[in-house]
């Protein structure tokens, strides 16, 4: 052992050496040298001696006063060696046995944090290894938190509680006239001097009341004491040296704050740190600011099929700004898009909504004729909570029409004053369909070959075998898949006026889907709408494909130019054109005029069709000459205004000719002197002399006969052009007798 000897200047004094049994309990002679110039006392000396410490207690086994004893040996300035050299003569087996030992350390300069004492054991000692924190070494901090962030509106309120740690005895100080610690507020919001302070100490001696004196006349030197400055936006926490902590104290600090809305921005309120105390973090979020408002946007989008009955959309995200938002007895109405209709209400996502306390949905209604305005009556409220509500709205269905596709997007209305649209689906056709090529064809020619068509499922079971229809119940469309259901039909319908000349060759190419090929037929509808009927055995269960070739089709004269266009329709795919009445299937478009699926064009008419125009012929009284439609034609006689009857009079054969008659529909009967003229489904008859007409077997009498003058059969104008389909038109100025008809005409054709 050696070591040295100073005085309390820290001179050296004196060394001293020799060896020490630690053991032994007798005193032993170290040797003594004096340092240079120093002379030591008569007679010093130094001896050293081991003592047992008697500070290192136990219970049970290891109770000293039953005789337990411990030797504790120092290995280094870190290190100790303890060994138990006598158990206790009487313990208990059932009771726990420990040693207890009092430590006492020097932390040197600069360490920080945990002070961590590890233990070890041989391997066959009953005492195991391992560590444990004995103390933790502060540097005079203050760590700040905020326990939760509530929602405040213009009326202000609580804050959330604000947690206050010292890591180290006396780290919350005053220094001059800094105060421990600055919370300043953002502009537009102020400190609640009226409601004031308080603070919970949850440990620690730090000198701060419950209710800390806010801006006191007198500072206090033995306690805390608050002080509110700059336009109340500043809380100061002072702290004189004489409140100062001598054990580091955690404490609790509830306050309220104003708010002045001219001037607050809404969102987070954040509190700036400062202070003659080290702080962290240097801002804290105490408050969430904003008016009385609720949003609603898409929590979740699905995809969903056209034609398809009650079919989950995503779910609804209703949100208060701050709590109390919503009112009860208030509305939020979600209206649907044109041809598409509710089909179930929503319910509350109790996993996922928050802090929604007893909101509830109190009644949900579809309200209007369309079924397309669902609205949701809530009731319960939120006020008085920390936070607003989150409502997560579930289990929303609809049914789309058949051509339907693209976003779903739902206007959002109500009582409750929210506003805006949300989109919750996208809507998708069940199959495509396309041509291999679109050959020209033209008007009036039968057996002409359009592209193959092939229809593919854009997933599997978008095509069914059964018949699916759909039902009312209060308000709602509901599906309806009965048992015995019948089979259900794809139809593929051409335009008004083209129609199928044979049947074409369907077949399955690709997938599993089951067809009754050898039971495919054609139709027309009543509008002369080519139909290929293709009836379903089963369903898939992968997507497939089907190809109709060999399409062969007759366009009559009414089709237009251009694409035609084959449409994707029935049973197979479109499930809202059955309605089940309890008992059976009946024929209901819930969607009427929307039952198209898909449609494709497959050729294209290069024909015009024909149109109506307006023929007009003039007749001029004592003139032989007239016009049809601005071009001139001579008569062999004049018309002219029978003076008895007062009716313009002209020769026959040009009256028929202006109403459309053809040269060889004109017939003239010598021998009973009768006119016969045919036109379309009309024959016309008149003789001579006579007032009589005869239509299509009719006799209508006339108020002018037909009369032979200088050789030619002349009848009344108005009489001869009405019987066969014109107009008549008198112009009493120029004296002229004008026949209208209407010419159904090809462009490029003559009249």
């Amino acid at each position: 052992m050696s070591g040295t000897i100073k005085d309390t200047s820290g001179n050296l004094m004196a060394t001293f050496s020799g060896t020490v049994d630690l053991t032994s309990t007798t005193a032993q002679s170290l040797t003594l040298t004096a340092a240079s110039g120093v002379t030591l006392p008569t007679g010093a000396a130094v001896s050293a001696s081991a003592t047992t410490n008697t500070s290192i207690t136990g219970t049970n086994y290891f109770d000293t006063r039953n005789g337990a004893s411990f030797k504790l040996e120092r290995i280094s300035n870190t290190e100790v060696k303890l060994t138990v050299t006598g158990l206790a003569g009487s313990y208990s087996d059932k009771d726990d046995s420990r040693i207890l030992i009092p430590l006492s350390i020097k932390v040197p300069t600069g360490v920080t944090g945990d002070i961590v004492l590890t233990a070890s054991a041989p391997g066959d000692s009953t005492f195991s290894s391992g560590s444990v924190v004995i103390a933790r070494v502060g540097v005079g901090k203050a760590t700040l938190a905020v326990e939760s962030v509530p929602s405040i509106s213009s009326s202000g309120g609580p804050i959330g509680v604000i947690d206050i740690k010292e890591d180290a005895a006396g780290a919350l100080k005053d220094s001059g006239s800094t105060a421990a610690l600055k919370l300043r507020l953002p502009p537009g919001f102020k400190w609640d001097k009226d409601r004031g302070f308080s603070v919970n100490v949850m440990w620690g001696t730090l000198h701060i009341p419950a209710n800390p004196r806010v801006n006191p006349a007198t500072a206090p030197t033995n306690q805390a004491y608050f002080v509110v400055t700059n336009d109340d936006r500043d809380l100061e926490i002072h702290v004189p040296a004489g409140a100062a902590s001598d054990r580091d104290t955690f404490f609790k600090l509830s306050a309220s704050i104003k708010v002045d809305e001219s001037v607050a921005k809404t969102g987070e309120v954040k509190v700036t740190v400062s202070g003659a105390t080290t702080a962290s973090p240097s801002e804290l979020i105490v408050a969430n600011y904003g008016e009385y408002g609720v949003t609603v946007k898409a929590y979740s989008k699905t995809d969903i099929i056209a034609g398809k009955v009650a079919q989950d959309i995503g779910k609804l995200e209703i949100k208060e700004a701050i709590p109390g938002s919503l009112i009860p007895g208030r509305t939020i109405t979600l209206t649907l898009p044109e041809n598409v209709r509710w089909s179930q209400a929503p319910n509350i996502d109790t996993e996922l909504s928050q802090n929604y306390g007893g909101i509830r949905i109190s009644d949900a209604a579809v309200v209007g004729s369309d079924g397309r305005m669902l609205k949701l009556t809530f009731s319960g409220s939120t006020e008085g909570q920390t936070d607003p509500a989150k409502i997560v709205l579930k289990d929303m269905q609809v049914t789309p029409a058949a051509d339907f596709s693209g976003d779903l997007k739902i206007e959002v209305g109500g009582s409750q004053g929210v506003t805006g649209t949300v989109v919750l689906a996208t809507v998708k056709a069940p199959v495509t369909v396309s041509a291999s090529s679109t050959p020209q064809v033209i008007i009036g020619l039968g057996g002409q070959q359009v592209g193959d068509i092939t229809i593919t499922e854009n997933m599997a079971d978008a095509i069914h075998g059964t018949v699916t229809g759909w039902a009312k119940n209060n308000d709602y469309i509901t599906s309806a898949t009965p048992t015995g259901a019948p089979q259900a039909k794809l139809i593929i319908e051409a335009p008004a006026g083209v129609t199928f000349d044979g049947t074409p060759k369907v077949e399955v190419v690709e997938g599993d889907l089951q067809i009754d090929a050898s039971a495919v037929s054609t139709d027309k509808t009543p509008a002369l709408e080519g139909q290929i009927i293709i009836p379903i055995k089963s369903s898939s269960t992968t997507p497939s494909k089907i190809k109709i070739s060999g399409v062969k089709v007759t366009l009559n004269r009414t089709v237009p130019e251009g694409d035609l266009v084959f449409k994707v329709k029935g049973t197979a795919v479109n499930e809202t054109l059955k309605k089940w009445d309890g008992s059976k299937f009946v024929d209901d478009n819930l969607f009427e005029g929307h039952n198209t699926v898909a449609k494709a064009a497959v050729a294209k008419c290069v024909t015009p069709a024909p149109h109506e125009v307006i023929s007009k012929a003039i007749f001029k009284i004592n003139e032989a000459k007239y016009t049809i439609d601005g071009k001139e034609y001579t008569m062999d006689a004049a018309p002219y205004i029978d003076p008895v009857t007062n009716r313009a009079m002209a020769p026959m054969r040009y009256i028929a000719y202006a109403a459309g008659v053809t040269p060889e529909n004109i017939l003239w009967n010598p021998e009973t002197r009768t006119a016969t003229f045919m036109k379309g489904d009309r024959v016309v008859q008149v003789t001579a002399d006579s007032n009589i007409l005869v239509v299509n077997g009719t006799q209508i009498a006339m108020d002018a006969k037909a009369v032979i003058k200088d050789g030619r059969f002349f009848l009344p104008v108005r009489w001869l052009s009405v019987a066969l389909g014109c107009q008549v038109e008198w112009d009493a100025q120029n004296q002229q007798v004008i026949v209208l008809r209407n010419v159904v005409q090809t462009p490029g054709q003559a009249q």
